[in-house]
C-alpha cells in the first residue's frame, strides 16, 4: 500500500519535486473518487488540451499534474511548475516571459523565462487564480497564438507547451470576484479534475499511511513501523483540514518521536487524540460481583487502556505474559495476540 501527497516550494520547481511527490510515483487510493481521477488522467494524458485541477490545499494537485506529464508523450521533456502566488506582478512576469537585453535597468543580457524553458514539455501554473489579471490576459494570448514576446523584446518566440493549472479557490467564486478571468477559465476548463478532500475519502487513509511509513522509515533510518488499532481509530475520526499533506506531516512526526515499532496515540498531536474516547482512570464494580468477574473486568479495562497490547497490560497487572494469555483463554477473550 502506497501513498499520495504534494508540494510547496516558493516560486517554481523545474524537473524537481517535494519529498512527498518524489515518494509518490502513484496517486494512491481505491475509493470511487480516486478511481475516476485515475481514469481521467489516463484519458487526457495524450492530449495537448489544457487541464484545470481544483481542490483544497494539500489534496495533491501537483501530484496529478506530474502524473499527466509522466503519462504523456512529453514525459522526456521538461516539467516546470510556477507558483502564481509567490511573487509580485512585475517579478512574476519577468520569470514567466523572460527579457531581452536593455528591457529595464540592470537587464544586461537575455534571460529565458519559464515559457521558453518549458518548450516541448509541460508548464504547470500552481494557484492560477492568484495570478494578476493583466498576466492572465497575456497568458491567454500565448495559449491562443502559441507565441509571446520577452519583456523589452520585439521578436515573437514560438513555443510548444502543454499547460496545466491548479487552484484551491472556489472556481465559481473566483470568477465572480474577478480573481480568475472567464476567458482563461474557458481555455482550461475543457478538462477539469477535482480532487476531493481527505475527509470525503477516509477509506484511502490506511493506504496512505502504509505508503508514508514505508518511505519515512527509510528516510529517518527506522525499522519498519505500524500503527496501532487505537491510533488508527483516532486518525480515522479526525477530519484532516490540511488533507493529505497534514496526514503526511503527522505520520512523519510519529515516526521521528516514537520509541516503539508500533505508533500509539501518545505520539499523535492533541488535536487528533482529543477525538478519541478517553479510557476511564478508575473502574466501578457493583457490589455482588464475583471475584472471577472482577478480575475479568480489570484485565479487559487494562488492555483497553494500553491499546490491547498484551505485553504492556501484563506489565501493568504484574503478571507474566503467559499468565495473562491463560486468563484470557479462560474468559474466552477474542483479542488476538500482538
Amino acid at each position: 500500500m502506497k501513498t499520495i501527497l504534494a508540494k510547496n516550494h516558493q516560486l517554481s520547481r523545474a524537473n524537481e519535486s517535494s519529498p512527498e511527490i518524489k515518494n509518490q510515483t502513484k496517486l494512491i487510493g481505491q475509493s470511487e473518487a480516486m478511481k475516476r481521477i485515475h481514469s481521467t488522467i489516463d484519458m487526457v494524458a495524450d492530449s495537448p488540451t489544457p487541464v484545470l485541477i481544483s481542490g483544497e490545499s494539500g489534496t495533491g494537485k501537483e501530484v496529478v499534474a506530474h502524473l499527466i506529464h509522466e503519462r504523456s508523450p512529453r514525459q522526456d521533456r521538461p516539467f516546470l511548475a510556477i507558483n502564481c502566488a509567490a511573487l509580485p506582478k512585475d517579478i512574476f512576469e519577468n520569470e514567466l516571459f523572460g527579457h531581452d537585453q536593455g528591457a529595464y535597468t540592470g537587464a544586461n543580457g537575455r534571460k529565458e523565462g519559464y515559457l521558453e524553458m518549458a518548450n516541448g514539455g509541460t508548464l504547470f501554473f500552481d494557484e492560477m487564480a492568484e495570478m494578476h489579471p493583466d498576466i492572465q490576459a497575456k497568458l491567454l494570448r500565448v495559449l491562443e497564438t502559441k507565441s509571446f514576446r520577452r519583456l523589452g523584446g520585439k521578436e515573437e518566440v514560438k513555443v510548444d507547451i502543454r499547460t496545466l493549472a491548479a487552484t484551491n479557490k472556489d472556481v465559481q467564486l473566483a470568477l465572480k470576484t474577478g480573481d480568475l478571468r472567464l476567458d482563461l477559465y474557458y481555455r482550461f476548463s475543457v478538462i477539469e479534475i477535482h480532487l476531493p478532500p481527505l475527509r470525503e475519502r477516509k477509506e484511502d487513509i490506511p493506504l496512505l499511511i502504509d505508503g508514508f511509513l514505508e518511505s519515512l522509515c527509510v528516510t529517518h533510518k527506522k525499522d519498519p513501523m505500524t500503527v496501532s488499532t487505537e491510533a488508527l481509530e483516532a486518525i480515522l475520526r479526525y477530519d484532516w483540514p490540511g488533507n493529505v499533506r497534514e496526514l503526511h506531516n503527522v505520520i512523519e512526526r510519529a515516526v521521528i518521536i516514537s520509541s516503539f515499532p508500533e505508533i500509539d496515540p501518545q505520539v499523535l498531536p492533541e488535536r487528533i487524540i482529543g477525538k478519541v474516547r478517553t479510557t476511564p482512570k478508575s473502574i466501578t464494580i457493583p457490589m455482588g460481583t464475583s471475584l472471577q468477574e472482577v478480575e475479568k473486568i480489570v484485565i479487559q479495562q487494562t488492555l483497553a487502556s494500553v491499546g490491547n497490547n498484551k505485553t504492556k497490560a501484563a506489565k501493568v497487572l504484574g503478571l507474566s505474559r503467559k499468565s495473562l494469555h491463560n486468563k484470557l483463554g479462560i474468559y474466552n477473550n477474542p483479542l488476538v495476540d500482538d
